[in-house]
């Protein structure tokens, strides 16, 4: 049981939550007491040693209750917290009875992931990991052994294609029956007949959705947290022609990256890996190295990047190898400043769905010869 359950009364209007907190300057990791309060999103924090409050109650615009879960890492006041466990009966108890799902996103159905993301959100639901894989044929006999040690995910493993597929974990309140429903009747004629505009009558048999709650969350842990799947289930990144974009976390948070991913797809570029990911500052900072000193706004873009989940794509022309995916790419993107780009180039990006000079949106790769570097951290290195 955690040990904040024993020490500290709790409001009864609040989750509450076990938290650490690496204080650079002493060199300590403190214990917090992290109380969220759903009703205004805001955020009270306690060290569980001393007892004495480090935050009175203030709110956090930026969070949201599907942003704390056991092993989360949130930004509050410039302070990376990492959730490591629940903070009384009450929360655990909840959180226990909370569903997830699990989607798979496939063949032509990938076409329409930005599409499928948006009414995701719109519903109501969060995602908290996304990525694009790809069976690694080296390893592939893996599976058979796990087909027939855990007869419960062969279901899942009959509907995994050869070719690149999006697996999705969906958060939320009554999370499963909800993305069921968006996902419509499992007969597909069933579904264009009766839910025409499911992800199953729109997309066919393309979309898959786990059969039960407790199958969900099994399919889930194998795909996202099985160390042994990792060796078969790799990246589908190519790094050839391709360039980096990332998502950045307040466009994510808005419920945007569905919209931004449509219209990349829309302008004709291709998508062949996708990462949902939530960084470290000492990898911001190191990612984000070549700004430092030579930008001001570096420290508020580290900020930004390290304040809640970002989505990594990787860009190609994949169709048409005439082009530099790095120079057109950029050029969709728009001028770093928002301002700037709705008056010099109002269709980009930037221009539509930024805000600031910081949050803009998206990070693409500024310099050509960086492309390469930036793909194989993202998607090799941060893992």
């Amino acid at each position: 049981m955690p040990i904040a359950m024993f020490l500290l009364p709790t409001n009864t209007n609040s989750n509450v939550y076990l938290g650490e907190w690496y204080q650079k300057e002493a060199d300590l990791n403190r214990q917090l007491v992290v109380s969220f309060f759903p009703s205004d999103n805001s955020v009270e924090l306690v060290d569980l040693k001393t007892r004495k409050t480090f935050l009175r109650r203030t709110k956090v615009e930026e969070l949201s209750e599907n942003d704390f879960f056991i092993g989360a890492k949130l930004l509050i006041f410039g302070k990376q917290i990492h959730i490591l466990d629940y903070g009384d009966a009450k929360t655990r108890n909840k959180k226990s009875d909370e569903q997830l799902s699990f989607g798979l996103i496939k063949a032509e159905a990938l076409l329409h992931i930005g599409e499928i993301l948006t009414k995701i959100h719109k519903a109501g639901l969060g995602v908290r990991r996304l990525a694009m894989l790809k069976i690694d044929e080296n390893y592939s006999s893996m599976l058979k052994t796990v087909r027939s040690e855990a007869s419960s995910l062969n279901y899942l493993m009959d509907c995994m294609p050869s070719q690149s597929f999006v697996a999705l974990e969906i958060i939320g309140n009554n999370a499963y029956n909800q993305y069921r429903e968006l996902c419509g009747p499992e007969s597909i004629s069933e579904a264009k007949q009766c839910a025409p505009n499911s992800f199953r009558g729109l997309y066919g048999s393309d979309v898959y959705c786990s059969r039960s709650a407790e199958e969900a969350a099994n399919e889930s842990r194998f795909i996202f947290l099985n160390n042994d799947i990792k060796l078969v289930l790799r990246s589908s990144a190519l790094y050839t022609n391709s360039t980096l974009c990332i998502i950045k976390p307040h466009a994510v948070r808005e419920g945007k990256a569905g919209e931004i991913i449509t219209e990349i797809l829309r302008k004709k570029f291709t998508v062949t890996a996708i990462k949902m990911l939530r960084f470290e500052r000492p990898n911001c900072e190191e990612f984000l190295e070549v700004y430092k000193g030579v930008v001001p706004e570096y420290e508020s873009m580290v900020m930004q990047m390290i304040s809640g989940d970002c989505m990594a794509l990787e860009i190609t022309n994949k169709y048409d190898d005439t082009r530099s995916t790095y120079q057109s790419f950029r050029d969709f993107c728009g001028p770093i400043c928002p301002e700037v780009a709705k008056l010099t180039r109002p269709q980009t990006l930037r221009a539509t769905l930024g805000k600031n000079k910081v949050m803009n949106a998206v990070h693409c790769t500024d310099l050509e010869e960086d492309t390469s570097l930036e793909l194989e951290y993202i998607f090799k290195f941060l893992n």
